[in-house]
């Protein structure tokens, strides 16, 4: 068995953060997969060491920081904690030297390919890399990015290891750590790779990575968030800084959690084997006679709302009623499996203490690298209770019934994410940007990195030909259309295009594609931003070389200025007559008919243009700061303003402040540190001085009765809102929340992309995260007389509000 690459992801992830209980790293193929396991039957199995003249030079790269002899004692002990575990057959101990088996007496990043490439022998192979050089001209990894790197190297056909390999950074070792305790840590961590156990997360995350929400978080907590379960902090925290700081006990970070932190004393608590969840880990893996009859264990399986379908990639943790943090084990789901015969949601948990209550609750893997991959929640987190099932109310998230674990004795807790079947659906479609969906409803366009795909409910994921990149990414009605950028001569220089299953259609730029502005996706002469309803008209920017430096980008003298394209006459500069001297004056979007164009000058204020017609300053007129949604005639163009939102009818000048929100009402005003400014000042005063939140409109339906938008700064944070007519503005969590919608409870969905022409389908995810969400709210719940009924959306909608029913689900309308 040779797997470098599953193993660079593992090690990677330990030193990321300076640096089930744990499942299996490897398992065989077939349709039964079974986990690589060393032989145990023949006494224990033999380490081999490296050898040169330290594991650790001093600075002054002659004097031995760490010894090798004190690199061997440090190996044997992180064994030894492997080996004592009482309810495992594992063990391994020191046989002697590499040199004394291969005739190498010092393993660099020049011989190493001597150890990796060959079958070397039965037993443990441990390199001590004393200058990080095994790690970077072999594996081509940083020095100062990687503690270790362990696997199973060899196996024979019926998965027993034969041989496993790891390599000790020794040039990544504190100054103060002069015996090597906090690097210890690594040994056993690594060595716990090589024993073939994966990651595993119990209360690591917490111990390193939960903040105090005042401070930013994320808060974490030992169980169900927003359960009333108090949270824990990270270890080094002090709470002489806040009395609201509850670190965690470094005692109780679990070994096999994928980051360590070599500075600290969490380090040296990992060097050790004694946390319930890594016991399992290697009793599982190793059992001895005694195990499973002496020990509690817990199994059940994971499986979407529908009841059927298995969901895999998701923790489960059993925590000790009496003693959560010091007693707890994880099992994640499909984790046998590892995503090699399909959806797999079965999870055990084993070692748990006879005699004692169990609560059992379902949670996302926060980082790290694990072989059956990490799946965000489907739903809420929610505590195993004796009401199991997908109704919210009957199966409330925050209701845990305790399981009495006893010896010898399985017992089952099956788990259904929580979601109603009808009403509005909220469905993960891509873990990827989305730039744009179709008006139809149907298709989305986005970007992955840097590879530009289409995704169609029928069709799925459709990968552009990498010499297309999606700068915006738009899409026509029909979604058959998509705006990318292309470098087809290549000459360097990329210029807009439509794509269109593998025809192109080039829309040119106005410099003879001589030179262009930069992006992430390289240069361009022109950027395409937006497409109309038959894909016929476009518009953006283009870069003109006016001075003839050859640069196209000067500030001052005009050289980033918003175009038309349509298939009959090309592309041509839109007017910009009396611009004020900002960088540049793009166009950003388009009626569904094309005669209306909005974008934005320097980034301050919003602009339009009808029917080819002289540039209109709507930030001068209205004080409008910016927009991207326009209704398909233009009668509707959404602008924010310092007063609120208002629409323009772009034929006859007409507007109408449709409101927004306010600081201090509808969401806090806080400083850099957090500082409620609303309680020091005042609401008049800041909203006297800040105006209202600012509203940026994303998109609206064709009638313009419906707009989506994103609420707040990068300052303040995020919100997504929707404007509904008849019914105001709501916020997209109150707007799930009342309709009952609690997969989307853990996604802050403050990104909004794209609206359906109907306003049935809204686009959209996280801001700064690459996953995104399809929302279909086709059907909708009113409370009608104390009953939840479900009506259109939106026409039904405001139909039943103007009745007088209530917007939501009667048991979710506080």
């Amino acid at each position: 068995m040779k797997s470098t690459r599953a193993t660079l992801a593992a090690a990677l992830v330990l030193a990321t953060g300076a640096a089930q209980a744990a499942g299996p790293l490897f398992t065989t193929d077939g349709a039964e997969p079974q986990p690589y396991r060393w032989d145990t039957s023949n006494g224990p199995i033999p380490v081999w060491t490296d050898g040169g003249g330290a594991f650790t030079w001093d600075v002054d790269g002659v004097t031995p920081f760490i010894t090798i002899e004190r690199a061997n004692e440090i190996t044997q002990f992180a064994f030894d904690q492997w080996s004592n575990v009482s309810t495992s057959t594992f063990a391994a101990e020191i046989a002697g030297t590499i040199e004394s088996q291969t005739g190498i007496a010092d393993v660099t990043g020049a011989n190493a390919a001597e150890i990796y490439t060959v079958e070397n022998g039965y037993g443990f192979w441990v390199l001590y890399d004393t200058d990080g050089d095994i790690l970077e001209d072999f594996f081509g990894v940083p020095r100062w990015a990687v503690l270790g790197i362990a696997f199973p190297e060899w196996a024979t056909a019926d998965g027993t290891i034969t041989e496993a390999t790891a390599v000790m950074n020794g040039w990544y070792v504190w100054a103060d750590d002069v015996d090597g305790n906090r690097q210890a840590g690594v040994f056993t961590h690594e060595f716990g790779h090589a024993v073939n156990l994966s990651h595993s997360q119990v209360n690591g995350h917490m111990a390193y990575a939960s903040y105090p929400a005042a401070w930013g978080g994320p808060e974490l907590v030992p169980g169900v968030p927003g359960c009333g379960v108090e949270p824990v902090h990270r270890y080094d925290f002090n709470p002489a800084w806040d009395p609201s700081l509850r670190p965690a006990d470094p005692a109780t970070v679990e070994t096999m959690f994928p980051f360590i932190d070599t500075r600290g004393q969490a380090a040296i608590e990992q060097s050790t084997v004694d946390h319930p969840d890594d016991v399992a880990a290697i009793s599982d893996l190793y059992p001895s006679a005694g195990y499973a009859a002496t020990r509690g264990s817990i199994s059940g399986v994971l499986r979407l709302k529908d009841g059927s379908t298995e969901y895999s990639g998701i923790n489960v943790i059993a925590r000790n009623v009496n003693d959560p943090l010091n007693d707890a084990v994880s099992g994640m789901t499909g984790m046998l499996t590892q995503g090699k015969v399909g959806p797999d949601g079965r999870y055990v948990i084993n070692n748990l203490t006879p005699g004692e209550f169990y609560v059992v609750y379902v949670e996302e893997i926060v980082a790290g690298g694990y072989p059956t991959t990490p799946n965000m929640l489907m739903s809420e987190p929610e505590y195993w209770n004796a009401t199991e099932g997908a109704d919210p109310v009957v199966d409330n998230a925050c209701d845990a019934t305790p399981i009495l674990a006893e010896a010898g004795v399985t017992k089952t807790a099956d788990f259904t994410f929580n979601g109603y079947r009808k009403g509005v659906q909220f469905t993960p479609i891509v873990s990827a940007h989305l730039t744009d969906m179709a008006k139809n409803g149907r298709s989305s366009a986005g970007v992955a990195m840097n590879t530009a795909f289409k995704w169609d409910q029928n069709r799925g994921l459709i990968v552009l030909p990498p010499e297309f990149k999606a700068n915006h990414g738009a899409l026509n009605a029909n979604g058959r259309k998509m705006l990318v950028q292309a470098d087809l001569d290549g000459n360097g220089i990329q210029e807009p295009v439509l794509w269109s299953d593998g025809k192109v259609i080039e829309l040119g730029d106005l410099n003879g594609d001589s030179c262009g502005g930069s992006s992430q996706n390289g240069s361009n002469s022109a950027s395409g931003f937006d497409l109309d309803a038959s894909g016929k008209t476009a518009t953006g920017f283009v870069y003109i070389d006016t001075d003839g430096d050859g640069r196209c980008q000067n500030s001052s003298k005009g050289e980033v200025l918003p175009f038309i394209w349509d298939q009959k006459n090309g592309m041509r500069l839109l007017d910009t007559t009396g611009r004020v001297d900002w960088q540049w004056v793009r166009g950003q979007a388009i009626s569904g008919n094309g005669e209306v164009i909005v974008g934005s000058m320097g980034g301050f204020e919003a602009v339009a243009w009808v029917n080819e017609g002289p540039m209109i300053n709507l930030g001068a007129e209205f004080g409008a700061r910016d927009t991207y949604a326009i209704n398909h005639d233009g009668s509707r163009v959404v602008l924010d303003t310092r007063d609120g939102v208002l629409l323009w009818n772009a034929h006859t000048g007409e507007t109408q402040n449709i409101g927004g929100f306010e600081w201090c009402v509808d969401a806090p005003y806080s400083d850099f540190f957090g500082t409620d400014l609303c309680e020091l000042y005042g609401a008049e005063f800041i909203q006297e001085m800040e105006g209202a939140i600012p509203v940026l409109p994303i998109d609206t339906t064709a009638d313009g009765s419906v707009i989506a938008a994103r609420r707040g700064s990068f300052f303040t944070g995020f919100d997504g809102v929707l404007w509904i007519e008849d019914m105001g503005w709501i916020t997209m969590q109150d707007f799930f929340h009342k309709q009952g919608v609690v997969e989307a409870k853990p996604v802050p969905f403050n990104n909004p992309v794209a609206l359906s022409a109907n306003g049935t389908e809204l686009a959209g995810g996280v801001t700064g995260s690459s996953f995104s969400w399809l929302v279909d709210m086709e059907q909708v719940y009113v409370c009608e007389g104390g009953v939840s009924v479900l009506t259109g959306f939106p026409g039904g909608l405001r139909e039943k509000l103007a009745e007088g029913a209530s917007f939501g689900r009667c048991e979710f309308i506080d």
